[in-house]
């Protein structure tokens, strides 16, 4: 016990040394339902909680490096399918940026653990992403291939393509927006388009490091033998609600 208490103070203070020399980003969001790449995995409040250390002291020339962690915590418990006021997921990533001028590429490394769940095994997955700003118009079109590396997701690749659009309304207010469309290779389920989103959403400057966020979020099933349709009575997730929103704080160091 006290070997291990040591190694987690040792742990505290590297970290706190590492992020004295970077970057830090948190956020905190409520939504009023939680969907996950089309399917309903909770219809009813959820806080989701984020934080991202970035910035390292890394040579420009070797690219960038950002670490992070996500979380999904349930307030609704579902209609009593979940547990309610607990973590149902938290997630960790590794990102690297590669130094490249001429588009933005980056790969991601990401662990989904569900800690509520009865020892569910975690899914892992790795993403590529490209994407380019075109000039100063504020769109930035992109695409991401996922590529399943374990857990339920194993051998599964999820590509999304999509535009996004940021825009200064004033100083401290900006607004962005953004539609994806989503094709999904399953290894044990039909392939196709599965969803796509359409966001719109504002961010308030408070101070030059808080703001607050707001953003209403349509889900469309593009075929519903790859998204299939929510089933409670039979315990199936799948595509149950179409819209969501969400309100929260962020803040940056």
């Amino acid at each position: 016990m006290k070997k291990r208490a040591i190694t987690m103070i040792m742990a505290a203070a590297l970290a706190a040394g590492v992020v004295k020399a970077a970057d830090v980003s948190a956020t905190a969001d409520f939504a009023s339902a939680y969907i996950f790449r089309g399917v309903t995995l909770n219809d009813g409040l959820v806080f989701q909680p984020g934080a991202k250390i970035s910035g390292f002291p890394i040579p420009e020339e070797y690219g960038s490096v950002a670490v992070g962690t996500w979380a999904n915590y349930d307030i609704s418990d579902d209609g009593g399918r979940l547990n309610k006021n607990e973590f149902s997921e938290i997630d960790y990533y590794l990102s690297y940026t590669l130094p490249v001028k001429v588009v933005d590429l980056s790969a991601t490394y990401t662990e989904y653990t569900y800690p509520n769940s009865g020892g569910t095994e975690a899914d892992k997955e790795v993403a590529f992403t490209a994407g380019k700003a075109l000039g100063e118009t504020g769109l930035y079109p992109s695409i991401t291939a996922n590529y399943g590396l374990g857990g339920a997701v194993e051998d599964n690749w999820y590509i999304q393509g999509g535009f996004d659009y940021t825009k200064s309304l004033t100083d401290a207010l900006t607004l962005s927006s953004g539609v994806k469309v989503a094709y999904l290779i399953s290894e044990t389920g039909a392939d196709g388009f599965n969803d796509a989103t359409a966001k719109l959403g504002l961010s308030y400057a408070l101070t030059k490091n808080w703001a607050v966020n707001g953003s209403l979020n349509y889900v469309a099933q593009l075929d519903d033998e790859v998204l299939v349709d929510a089933d409670s009575t039979a315990g199936v997730l799948g595509y149950d609600k179409d819209i969501f929103a969400t309100l929260g704080l962020s803040c940056s160091f």
